[in-house]
């Protein structure tokens, strides 16, 4: 049995068990997709939504089957990533930018499921030259992995996940190539826009110039998130004790594929999707020209006036 044979096995046990956690039946899913497709094709500016059962399955899922937040958080979906083309256009693999991203390995979910049978997903902000790769396009390649790794593992919209941030190699040189305006619609659009729910926020190896960037985080983190935070420090003998070491990189002293061996394989299946990425690039967008009232723009979106000058931390 090859591993993404295993991998799915293990997927379809726990859709069945989960679901009843979320209150999914055959009839309400029905009727719900239905629902959600009516209420599509009434929204002028949504006219290139995706209908398809796999997608809307995944905000129904998000959402616990509440119809208004469902609603919500497809308008808002639709709406941001129209606002944010540094992160949702030029979703080409084989771009040499792309390609070069998509090797340093940034944003890596792990192959197995924790203890109750969450995704986890390993982030490593700090592994990178950012003078080299431009952190704007690390980003964009880290949400084409996220949206193949929806496509491939549809649990994670059930159960949540739980983020794992390595801040090893991590410093204020990587903080000051982001802009202001690029962290807080960074922010915003993973907090309000994805149909993800974040369990748990572990920070590990963090420099020590961590204070800098954990106090930036938490301006932007809402105030849910913020209680899910997690610091572990150099000492991970604490993240043992909430992810099974048998599940994690052998770089952190787990028993799971190394990062390197990670990032080969997310490589791999985000070129294996080309196809399906250049299809949601193409229609997972707003067109404001057609919205009912005002269109919506990204000042208005994000608070976002001017520029900001690059951080001068001492």
């Amino acid at each position: 049995m090859s591993l993404d044979d295993d991998v799915s096995k293990k997927q379809e046990k726990i859709i069945q068990k989960a679901r009843t956690s979320i209150g999914e039946s055959d009839k309400i899913r029905n009727q719900t997709l239905q629902m959600m497709r009516d209420w599509i094709q009434k929204q002028p500016h949504l006219s290139t939504c995706p209908t398809t059962d796999a997608f809307l399955l995944n905000f129904a899922r998000c959402c616990k089957y509440s119809t208004e937040r469902i609603k919500r958080k497809i308008e808002i979906f639709m709406t941001m990533r129209t606002a944010i083309p540094e992160f949702f256009s030029g979703w080409d693999p084989y771009k040499p930018e792309v390609q070069s991203a998509l090797q340093v390995g940034a944003l890596l979910p792990l192959l197995e499921y924790d203890h109750l049978c969450r995704k986890v997903i390993y982030m490593r902000p700090g592994c990178f030259d950012p003078y080299i790769n431009k952190p704007v396009v690390v980003e964009k390649s880290n949400f084409m992995i996220g949206e193949v790794m929806g496509l491939l593992d549809p649990t994670m919209f059930i159960t949540g996940a739980v983020i794992i941030i390595d801040l090893e190699g991590y410093n204020l040189n990587h903080l000051n190539q982001r802009s202001l305006p690029m962290i807080k619609k960074y922010m915003r659009y993973t907090q309000e826009a994805v149909p993800l729910r974040p369990q748990n926020v572990h920070f590990i190896r963090v420099p020590a110039s961590f204070s800098a960037v954990y106090n930036i985080i938490i301006g932007f983190t809402t105030e849910k998130i913020k209680k899910r935070f997690k610091v572990h420090g150099q000492d991970l003998s604490s993240l043992y004790k909430d992810i099974p070491r048998k599940i994690l990189p052998s770089d952190i002293g787990g028993d799971g594929p190394s990062l390197s061996e990670l990032a080969v394989y997310w490589k791999g299946k985000v070129e294996e999707n080309q196809q399906f990425l250049a299809r949601m690039e193409r229609v997972t967008h707003a067109d404001e020209s057609k919205r009912p009232g005002s269109p919506k723009k990204s000042e208005e979106l994000f608070g976002i006036e001017g520029s900001f000058r690059k951080l001068e931390i001492d």
